[in-house]
């Protein structure tokens, strides 16, 4: 009878990682493999795949992303296009049918890069599927400064980051696309070239005599089956964040080493799990939601029961209220608040509509409520937040 090895067998066996075996069953590279579950079983005595993987000159491999920073427009998306370059600096414009954005990008050290993320956009289009797959051994941190960000992973699974949240993941062909459900998002990135970037932090970790940053360590904490984390927004992670964003123009670059440094440590004493729960959701419930807010903000008019929106949509209520949240930031009915009087400002500002009637327009049967949830949001009743933007005009 065949016998057959676990992954984790096999990467011992052959002298790689436990994600390169992941890889190769992926491509279907082993021959006689079989799929156990959700495991892979290799055959004991299969032969090793020729390593096809672009190397450097120390023998090292390199990811194409690494080598010129022209190829980061793969990992960025066909919406990316260069639009300044000098050594160690680099500036994207990403546009596309849902809005636009800039990426400004600063190497930090061999094998790290710092990505500055401006958005106003509901979605990036889909990564070079032949970049990241030869992304194996990167690392990459996510923070959230403003807006929230989707990502939506090959296993039908949703995660989602809001103001203050920070996530750690491997780059890997299990990310599927990128969203920002508020069609704006403002944070940063860092791309980790493990191999080669372990040598740099290791010798300054040695000279600072810091506490060890181990980068092997924090990417092997990630499980295979789910190779990323969140840890929810906190005082600690805000203070490692909000000096990065200030940084002063003139000692910018040399500032986001010494941070890239402090996040590195933070990190290497965090625990994985983080703070506060971490939530993933299937993408057949973030869709329904989806479709629930399309359908509330294009009847605004109209007044909602969340069981009505349950029924209608065919999303368990518990499981709607907490997704919603989730993928928009505010319960469902703070949302439509919020939008409804955004909406209202807009047609008191462009049109000459009466008060009353733009109420009603907004889901306001009373013009005496309209009034007061207007005035609790914009400081002024709506006649005189009307009267304001004609004299500013």
């Amino acid at each position: 009878m065949k016998e057959y090895l676990s992954v984790r067998e096999t990467a011992l066996a052959w002298g790689v990682s436990e994600r390169r075996i992941h890889k190769l069953c992926e491509d279907g590279r082993i021959e006689g493999l079989i799929r156990l579950g959700r495991a892979w079983g290799v055959p004991r005595g299969a032969e090793k795949p020729a390593d096809d993987r672009v190397r450097r000159h120390d023998g090292g491999r390199e990811p194409a992303i690494f080598s010129d920073v022209r190829i980061l427009a793969g990992l960025l998306g066909p919406d990316a296009t260069l639009t300044f370059k000098r050594d160690g600096f680099a500036v994207f414009q990403l546009e596309n049918e849902s809005g636009n954005g800039i990426i400004t990008v600063y190497d930090v050290f061999p094998g790290m890069r710092l990505f500055y993320n401006d958005l106003h956009m509901s979605y990036v289009t889909d990564h070079d599927s032949v970049i990241i797959s030869d992304a194996a051994d990167l690392l990459e941190i996510n923070h959230c400064r403003e807006g929230r960000f989707e990502c939506e992973f090959k296993n039908g699974e949703c995660a989602y980051l809001g103001e203050g949240d920070l996530s750690v993941n491997a780059v890997s062909s299990i990310l599927k696309s990128s969203r920002f459900p508020l069609a704006h998002y403002h944070g940063v990135s860092m791309l980790i070239d493990v191999t080669r970037a372990s040598r740099s932090i290791d010798e300054l970790s040695a000279a600072l005599g810091t506490i060890p940053i181990d980068l092997r360590a924090l990417k092997d904490r990630l499980p295979a089956e789910r190779p990323y984390f969140i840890m929810r927004g906190t005082e600690s992670i805000e203070h490692v964040f909000s000096e990065l964003y200030g940084a002063p123009d003139a000692m910018k670059e040399s500032y986001i080493k010494l941070k890239a440094i402090e996040l590195l440590m933070f990190l290497s004493a965090a625990e994985a799990n983080g703070s506060g729960a971490r939530r993933y959701f299937y993408k057949t419930r973030v869709d329904a939601v989806k479709a629930i807010q399309r359908y509330m903000t294009a009847h605004m008019d109209e007044a909602f029961t969340l069981e009505s929106l349950s029924e209608r949509f065919g999303i368990p209520l518990t499981a709607m209220k907490t997704c919603f949240k989730s993928v928009f930031g505010t319960p469902i009915q703070t949302y439509m608040r919020e939008y409804r009087l955004q909406a209202a400002a807009v047609m008191l500002r462009e049109t000459g509509g009466a008060i009353a009637d733009i109420a009603a327009k907004v889901g306001y049967d009373s013009h005496a409520r309209f009034s007061s949830a207007f005035k609790s949001v914009f400081g002024a009743s709506p006649t005189d937040y009307r009267k304001v933007s004609v004299l500013k005009r």
